[in-house]
C-alpha cells in the first residue's frame, strides 16, 4: 500500500501527466541517441576491420603473386637446363651409337682376318 509521501510524488493532474510524458520522451530519445550512437561506432569498427582485412588480402595476393612469378621462373629455368641437358645426352647417345658401329665393323673386319690367317695356316 502507498504512504501518503508517494501519492504527493506521483502526478496528478493534466500537467503532471504532460511533465511525466514529456520526462518519458526524453528519456527514449536520449537512448535512441545512445543507440544511434553505438550504431555508428559499430559501422566504424566495421569499416575498420573490413579496410585491415582488404588491406591484408592485398599484400598477401601481392605476396603470392610474387611467389608463384619466383616459382614459375624456377621451373622455366629448370626446364630450359632439363632441355640443355637432354640435348647434351642425346649428342653423347648419337656419337656412342657411331662408335658402336665403328667397333662392329673392326670387330667384323677382325674376324675376317682371324679367318684368312687361319685358312692360310691351315694350307701350310
Amino acid at each position: 500500500m502507498a504512504s501518503s509521501g508517494d501519492v504527493a510524488m506521483m502526478p496528478t493532474g493534466l500537467k503532471g501527466k504532460l511533465a511525466s510524458l514529456e520526462d518519458f520522451i526524453s528519456m527514449q530519445n536520449e537512448e535512441l541517441a545512445a543507440q544511434r550512437q553505438e550504431i555508428e561506432s559499430l559501422r566504424n569498427d566495421k569499416t575498420g576491420i573490413e579496410d585491415h582485412y582488404q588491406a591484408q588480402l592485398q599484400e598477401l595476393k601481392k605476396t603470392m603473386v610474387g611467389d608463384v612469378q619466383r616459382l614459375q621462373d624456377e621451373v622455366k629455368r629448370h626446364f630450359a637446363q632439363q632441355k640443355a641437358e637432354n640435348a647434351r645426352l642425346q649428342q653423347q647417345i648419337t656419337t656412342l651409337k657411331g662408335e658402336k658401329t665403328s667397333l662392329q665393323q673392326q670387330i667384323l673386319g677382325l674376324q675376317r682376318r682371324i679367318q684368312e690367317i687361319e685358312e692360310q695356316v691351315g694350307c701350310d
